[in-house]
């Protein structure tokens, strides 16, 4: 496990890298006033990814068809790369989108 605060305002701790690059980690947050943000876990997409190759990759996935619906919400899921990825819209709106680590959103299969 490998703790990163680079950033001041949060500090990461690398919990495991996944087959496919993804990386799952847990997060705080510290606000202006001081106080902490709970701890979270996120999975993050593989640090060879560039901010373009992680944005078109959510485009391509937020335009294939989709997989569930929840409070007109939709759910679109697929593969990109090697990287499952899931992207929530809202009629034409990428309101998500996320690589999974192999853990997929509840309430849309």
């Amino acid at each position: 496990m490998k703790l990163r605060n680079g950033n001041l305002n949060y500090a990461v701790e690398e919990m495991l890298v996944n087959a496919d690059g993804t990386r799952r980690v847990k997060y705080t947050t510290q606000f202006p006033d001081g106080n902490l943000s709970k701890i979270k876990t996120s999975t993050l997409f593989p640090n060879t990814w560039s901010d373009d190759a992680i944005m078109n990759a959510i485009k391509k996935v937020g335009d294939t068809p989709s997989i569930g619906t929840r409070d007109g919400i939709t759910l679109h899921r697929n593969t990109i790369n090697g990287v499952e990825i899931e992207v929530m819209k809202d009629g034409n709106k990428v309101i998500s989108g996320l690589s999974t680590g192999g853990v997929h959103t509840p309430g849309f299969d």
